[in-house]
């Protein structure tokens, strides 16, 4: 038979079986997809895909002045599992030690900083990243803070970033060229003295990091980098929208869209890259828009929606976590006040997207799906988590072969919190509503595999 006739074949199949699924569950509407069976490579989770990136000022903050953080800090990091704190940002070019002379346009570290630190990797469990300060060029600064997280954190649990978007210093970010402040771009070469200075005064052993890439400006220089510096990690920073120098054309439209979760194709070289120098690649600094984010849209439930899909994007382009980002501003997660925790919609979309890739996890793509971005997880447990978006405006429905009975968690850009459904089959056939803007989670074994 020719492959025209093949062709003719499958699909009048697909029509009949559309059609018998129509029948069986009475609906006017013949389901958007029938899904397939898992296919292609599979990407084992290796850390935990999901973290976190806070200014050094605003953790100090966070932190109080106890001896420990408040419960409520910590609880909001446990509700994640065990994921990566990564001090820095732009505060990691502006930070000094405790105790250093005041400065112009320099902070310094509270008192009892460290000690608090220390204590909230203790409860919490998290993994500890330390940016430390390049554009100042004061490597004593650096080994004083690496001295002080050393003290604080297991060297099992501890890192260092070594400089915060040095691509693009001279743009946004002043840096200290050894006479004065100046806002020309840094030299490469310049970067790349005072790293492997810094990276001499770590030592041997030390887990480092970098260079945090903000634009495209040295990603050609990534296999550079993994020859001269002793690197673990090649991290980037990713913002889809703009919210800098006063643009406000962000909208929770254009973060629900399709196209936007393909944005971060511009940094797949990245990843590329790192795995062929045979480093791994993570997303460090990220969030829905640049600058602070953009409120009512940043601080709404479309942002927990991007957020999940931006994870399964950034893993399946080759990174292994996305580290969200908090500088007191509207795309926060959470607030921290006190005892208080307030969270937003954007930390909603963390728990679900942490809840459902675990650790050792393996996912891979569903055959048919691609409109869905549906994939398949599959536990160590032996738990099946099927993930899958709808981008349109309406409701739709799938269908997939089963004779077990799951769990349905929707997570939706009108509503802050997940609902939660269970769902049988019939006739060997289970029925899945997705609701607009939503992406959601179908899981048969642990029904409570991914939290609401």
């Amino acid at each position: 038979m020719s492959r025209g006739g093949l062709g003719l074949v499958a699909a009048i199949a697909l029509a009949l079986a559309v059609a018998a699924l129509a029948g069986a569950f009475s609906s006017g509407q013949p389901p958007a997809l029938l899904l397939g069976g898992a296919r292609g490579p599979a990407i084992r989770i290796e850390t935990d895909p999901v973290g976190l990136s806070i200014e050094y000022w605003l953790l100090g903050e966070q932190l109080g002045r106890g001896s420990c953080p408040p419960a409520a800090l910590v609880g909001a990091l446990r509700a994640l599992g065990t994921p990566t704190l990564r001090i820095g940002g732009d505060s990691s070019d502006q930070t000094a030690p405790t105790g250093t002379p005041r400065q112009p346009g320099l902070s310094r570290l509270p008192s009892g900083f460290w000690g608090r630190l220390g204590c909230l990797e203790r409860e919490s469990g998290v993994a500890v990243v330390i940016g430390l300060n390049l554009a100042w060029g004061n490597p004593g600064w650096d080994a004083q803070m690496a001295a002080g997280a050393r003290r604080a954190v297991p060297p099992s649990r501890l890192s260092f970033e070594l400089g915060n978007e040095p691509d693009i210093y001279g743009e946004p970010v002043n840096w200290w060229n050894g006479h004065a402040l100046v806002s020309s771009p840094m030299p490469f070469a310049t970067y790349l003295a005072r790293a492997r200075t810094v990276e001499a005064l770590l030592g041997r052993g030390a887990r480092i990091e970098g260079p945090d890439f903000a634009s495209g400006r040295w990603v050609a220089a990534i296999p550079s980098l993994a020859r001269t510096l002793h690197y673990r990690v090649i991290d980037a920073h990713y913002y889809p929208l703009e919210g800098c120098n006063g643009h406000h054309g962000a909208s929770a439209a254009a973060l629900l869209t399709h196209a936007i979760q393909r944005k971060l194709d511009e940094r797949v070289r990245i990843a590329r890259d790192a795995r062929a120098a045979g480093l791994a690649a993570v997303i460090s600094e990220a969030n829905s828009v640049s600058c602070g984010g953009a409120p009512g849209v940043s601080d709404q439930p479309a942002a927990a929606v991007w957020a999940v899909r931006t994870v399964l994007t950034a893993l399946r382009d080759g990174f292994s976590s996305v580290r969200f980002h908090s500088a007191g501003r509207s795309y926060d997660p959470f607030v921290v006040s006190g005892q208080r925790l307030e969270e937003r919609p954007l930390f909603n979309g963390l728990e679900f997207a942490a809840s459902a890739l675990t650790r050792g996890a393996r996912l891979q793509a569903l055959a048919g799906a691609g409109a869905f971005d549906g994939v398949q997880i599959e536990r160590p447990d032996a738990t099946r988590t099927i993930l899958l978006s709808n981008y349109g405006s309406k409701q739709r429905w799938v269908a997939l072969h089963a004779h077990l009975r799951a769990a349905v968690v929707s997570l939706t850009s009108s509503s802050a919190r997940a609902a939660r459904t269970s769902v049988s089959p019939q006739r060997g056939l289970l029925r899945v509503d997705l609701p607009p803007n939503s992406v959601d989670a179908i899981t048969f074994g642990a029904h409570d595999a991914v939290r609401t």
